[in-house]
């Protein structure tokens, strides 16, 4: 079957929601662990989670930087302030999940838990904004490349 503009704007919207639900289950880890500190950390999920966080929001930003916004921008240029805004937000993303990925480990690996409330303010400071901005992709973003699909 050949590929059409449809098809292509259908996978694209099948796989930038695969790395919303990706990225919302990061934001439920990062909860998790905040709710745990200081004493009921579970450390081997942590340091899981630390791994994970990084690699997760920088492929799925390439993702959406690279097909989706292109997408967007066919479909009307317009969208360019905002896309340029989400872009600036991943930056910022992935900022915080590097100073968070090296306050994970060094938490996990420490003997005291000294910086427990300093990481659950971290850890805080990165879910719920990044919450509020996967709920913009969810409402705005997303409508706005469905309806191609079926045009």
């Amino acid at each position: 079957m050949p590929r059409t503009p449809e098809t292509v704007y259908f996978e694209g919207a099948s796989v930038f929601d695969a790395c919303i639900l990706a990225q919302f289950d990061l934001c439920q880890r990062l909860e998790n662990l905040a709710d745990s500190l200081p004493f009921k950390v579970d450390t081997r999920a942590a340091a899981i989670l630390a791994k994970q966080l990084q690699s997760t929001l920088r492929r799925c930003h390439r993702l959406e930087e690279t097909i989706i916004f292109p997408l967007l921008l066919k479909k009307d240029t317009k969208i360019h302030t905002v896309l340029d805004r989400l872009r600036h937000e991943h930056q910022e993303d992935e900022d915080h999940a590097r100073d968070i990925q090296e306050s994970i480990q060094a938490f996990v690996t420490a003997a005291h838990k000294e910086d427990a409330e300093r990481l659950g303010y971290m850890l805080r400071c990165m879910f719920i904004p990044l919450r509020r901005h996967l709920a913009f992709e969810c409402d705005y973003v997303m409508p706005f490349l469905l309806p191609t699909a079926s045009q």
